[in-house]
């Protein structure tokens, strides 16, 4: 089996991680993961600010904490993928998976497209998305709901820093609509409440590998015994 961390940060990028990509690289490391997908805030989100940056350099601020968790991933025998958590306004978020630097460089001011552009550009260039904590509630959040789910390919039924409640919510709604589950530790530190994930049965080479997995079901979800789904 292998596990991996689908949602986690680093204080690189994310304005509300506190630990650095090397702590992270190292904390999983330990927990006996496989790889990690480093998910930091994208730049219309909780980061870093960046608003006197031209494009070129609000992408290569972006890509450090990711870059850097890379390198000590290769150094410490940890595979660290690359996403990112996009937010919409009225703090909605989605994990997206499967593009690079090449697509954020060749679509400028992509932080600024409403959710159904955005979701159609992300899938139409072979990415994935999925509602991280769509029923979290947070005095950030105007009203947490779960988007249309045409706009979506996974839904995050488990996040550790969200409600029990909450999270069961979000598995209902996936659920209902025949959406990819997925869970993730939301980790900002080296100490998340759960070390939450998804476990492969075969080892990932590439995001995609994991993308695949998570689309044709071939994924369990690692959730704390009092989680009853």
């Amino acid at each position: 089996m292998y596990l991996y961390e689908t949602h986690m940060h680093t204080s690189m990028v994310s304005a509300c991680a506190v630990c650095t990509p090397a702590e992270q690289v190292q904390a999983y490391k330990l927990r006996g993961y496989t790889g990690i997908i480093v998910t930091d805030h994208f730049v219309n989100g909780y980061t870093h600010s960046t608003k006197r940056m031209s494009w070129a350099e609000k992408m290569k601020f972006f890509m450090s904490g990711y870059e850097r968790a890379k390198h000590e991933g290769d150094m410490h025998g940890l595979d660290v993928f690359l996403g990112w958590e996009y937010t919409i306004p009225g703090g909605m978020d989605f994990l997206t998976y499967g593009l690079d630097m090449d697509f954020l460089l060749a679509h400028p001011d992509v932080d600024k497209l409403p959710i159904k552009q955005y979701s159609t550009l992300v899938r139409e260039n072979g990415g994935y998305l999925a509602q991280a904590h769509p029923f979290r509630r947070a005095y950030w959040i105007n009203t947490p709901r779960p988007i249309g789910p045409n706009l979506i390919d996974g839904v995050e039924v488990f996040n550790s820093t969200t409600s029990y409640g909450d999270n069961l919510k979000a598995y209902d709604f996936a659920l209902r609509h025949g959406l990819v589950m997925q869970a993730g530790s939301d980790a900002h530190d080296t100490e998340p409440p759960f070390a939450s994930g998804i476990i492969l049965r075969e080892k990932a080479a590439t995001i995609h590998d994991i993308i695949k997995a998570l689309k044709s079901g071939q994924t369990e979800l690692i959730l704390p015994e009092d989680f009853d789904i």
